[in-house]
């Protein structure tokens, strides 16, 4: 792998390149913290962090990284926890912080754009200074970037009301992989010269093309699909007035109470947003803060939003449902606190010190049934419970898993945890809340098997060598470290002694005895039996080496799981 610093110095600025240890260690960790493990299957660490100011920088950069076969990593600020940002392959890191300005408002049509490195709460301090706010933005937007929400989609605040946030969006730029800028939608540059006008029509006329026959919209390309495709650049995304906002919250004695009225504020009294905690989740934030538990100990909080007549009228439906349904109306100081908690959803790291998480998506009305059985499966292991409710009925189940990435061995035993959770989600008419590096043996039912198939395709052809954000989405070949490789080559090599030395016997085989004893020639006076488990130690090896992280994983984690419950035993 070649890296020129002067050419991307060339290319970026010297300003804009860094190639320190420190940078790179940063920038090369998300919201998780990874186990010893991890390290063993994946290059984890990039090389250098680029910071690009403009969309031509992108492009020649882009360039640079085919020419020499490097990988390329599009990242924000690093705020999920599924591996969608970190290094798979080292390379260079694109962050997009740096592009972090507002192109263009339309107050009469209800838009904004923005770049890509922009982050939430920056352009929610823009509108609402201006009397609006946004339908839907990250719990994690005080430092969540608008292109890695949009690339990876999800649920957000005021999901609950306006659905996922791909929902949200009206139009977008990117380049994809192979230089081509494309521009999706109706996205709005306001009246400034268009100087990639001409580029941007070439590129989305062959992208179009291209999708003529598959059934995808250019929308679906890049939203959902961890910038594998595409360098999302620009965004013009929904706005909406901005009317009074009246947070409310309720406390239950169980998760079942907890998701019947739930369903039913969702249904009648359409609230901005309706967030969930469990009761693991209330006696770890109590204990922190240091206010007392609630009368139940399952919180159902939220907020309405809309003219002060309908927020009244919500209300009272609101109030009627929570007490007819065995709940407690909260007082409103404890409404506001759950509310401003929204944007704090990592303030429990502390009793870790670490997070482990997992997350999918269930109906609402399997809520109680999934928690059961997570409750099961984790046993004693310490962890907090949240989630989201959607407009369209669906729920986000997200699991906390507190431990101590200090106890190295220790947290990564415990590291399939997190994918014994994604597991439960079928048995719930679920799937898993995200794709990106973990969950790439989910991806053909996350996005339906004929979708995934044609986006196959699409990344065969913009990206064949696999450089955008390696291993992303699609999967593909385990960068083992040498510890593994030496692991499959000593595996292979026993294995081929051990039978070599107590086959023959237990078939009485004499002859295969006398045989691999011999030495194959004068010049090479060693015994056949050696020479055979050495090459069973190259077919180990090999084997290693050829593995996806799909298989990799569906090895490790079913050890893993083995040695815990041998451990806890």
């Amino acid at each position: 792998m070649k890296l020129d610093s002067l050419e991307l110095e060339d290319i970026l600025g010297a300003d804009n390149v860094a190639l320190d240890d420190e940078t790179c260690r940063i920038y090369s960790e998300d919201a998780a913290n990874l186990p010893m493990l991890a390290s063993q299957i994946i290059d984890n660490r990039f090389e250098v962090v680029a910071q690009p100011v403009t969309v031509e920088s992108i492009r020649k950069l882009l360039d640079y990284t085919r020419k020499y076969r490097i990988p390329l990593v599009p990242r924000g600020n690093g705020t999920s926890g599924w591996g969608g940002s970190i290094p798979t392959r080292g390379g260079i890191c694109l962050s997009l912080t740096q592009m972090s300005r507002v192109i263009h408002l339309d107050d009469y049509g209800c838009t904004v754009t923005a770049e890509a490195g922009m982050t939430w709460r920056e352009l929610l301090m823009f509108l609402e200074r201006l009397g609006m706010t946004l339908p839907v933005y990250p719990s994690s937007a005080t430092a969540a970037t608008i292109g890695g929400f949009v690339a990876s989609g999800g649920l957000g605040i005021g999901s609950s009301k306006h659905g996922d946030i791909r929902e949200q969006v009206v139009g977008l730029e990117a380049v994809l992989a192979n230089g081509m800028l494309v521009r999706v939608g109706d996205l709005q540059l306001g009246p400034q010269p268009d100087q990639l006008e001409k580029e941007a029509r070439e590129g989305t006329k062959w992208l179009e093309s291209f999708l003529e026959e598959s059934g995808l919209n250019l929308k679906e390309v890049l939203t959902g699909t961890y910038g594998t495709l595409g360098i999302i650049t620009k965004v013009t995304l929904r706005t909406v007035p901005r009317l009074q906002l009246l947070p409310f919250a309720c406390s239950f004695g169980n998760m079942n109470d907890l998701v019947q009225a739930a369903q039913k504020i969702l249904e009648n009294a359409l609230p901005y947003h309706l967030r969930y905690l469990d009761s693991n989740h209330t006696s770890k934030l109590a204990a922190l803060i240091g206010w007392p538990l609630e009368r139940g100990n399952f919180i159902l909080a939220g907020a309405l939003h809309g003219t002060i007549y309908d927020n009244e009228d919500a209300m009272g439906a609101v109030t009627t449902i929570v007490e007819e349904g065995k709940g407690i109306m909260l007082e409103e100081n404890r409404a506001d606190f759950y509310w401003s908690e929204r944007l704090f959803p990592l303030r429990f790291k502390r009793q870790g010190p670490s997070l482990v998480p997992a997350e999918v998506l269930v109906p609402v009305e399997n809520l109680a049934l999934i928690h059961e059985d997570t409750l099961a499966a984790l046993g004693n292991s310490k962890i907090a419970v949240e989630g989201t409710i959607g407009a369209d009925g669906e729920a986000s189940y997200l699991v906390w898993i507190l431990d101590d990435e200090r106890k190295k061995l220790r947290y990564t035993i415990g590291w399939h945890r997190s994918f014994d959770i994604a597991s439960l989600a079928p048995k719930h008419q679920g799937s898993a809340y995200a794709i990106a590096l973990w969950n790439t043996h989910h991806a053909a039912d996350f996005y339906g098997a004929a979708k995934f198939n044609q986006l196959v395709e699409l990344k065969k052809k913009v990206d064949p060598s696999n450089l955008l954000n390696p291993l992303k989405v699609f999967g593909g070949r385990a960068q083992f470290a040498w510890q593994s490789q030496a692991f499959g080559f000593v595996v292979g090599y026993l294995a081929a002694l051990i039978v070599g030395s107590v086959g023959p016997n237990l078939l009485g085989l004499e002859w295969l005895r006398t045989l691999l004893a011999s030495t194959p020639h004068p010049l090479l006076p060693i015994q056949l039996i050696w020479i055979l488990s050495f090459l069973g130690g190259g077919l180990g090896l090999l084997i290693i080496k050829l593995m996806t992280v799909n298989q990799a994983l569906s090895v490790g984690i079913p050890l893993l799981r083995l040695v815990d419950r041998l451990i806890r035993k």
